[in-house]
């Protein structure tokens, strides 16, 4: 099984909105389990550390949930960071299951 993933980070009106796009480019269909609600996780990184996660003081359902991304298919997973400090940052999105790490990382500025 391989998803392949990026992640895009656009700064607007003091807010980072963050997509992470997941695609299976494989010819065969791909099964994933989320190990909670949360799908995707963003964390923020300034000089590799970590300043700020999407998922902090959140709460999310306990349920393992099962998925298929049919071959070529491509799914979007957003996120968003309000009032940032300007600055240059790195975000580390992660596609939140069990089967493989999912991750992608950009380089962004406020």
């Amino acid at each position: 099984m391989t998803l392949e993933s990026d992640v895009t980070a656009t700064s607007s009106d003091g807010n980072v909105e963050f997509e992470l796009t997941v695609r299976n480019p494989g010819d065969d269909t791909v099964d994933v389990t989320f190990r909670s609600g949360l799908k995707a996780d963003f964390a923020v990184l300034e000089d590799d550390a970590e300043i700020w996660r999407a998922s902090d003081g959140r709460m999310f359902t306990q349920a393992l949930q099962s998925e298929t991304f049919d071959p070529g298919e491509r799914r979007t997973f957003s996120g968003g960071w309000a009032d940032p400090t300007p600055g240059y940052y790195t975000v580390v999105a992660t596609l939140d299951i069990i089967e493989e790490d999912v991750e992608a990382r950009t380089d962004f500025s406020v």
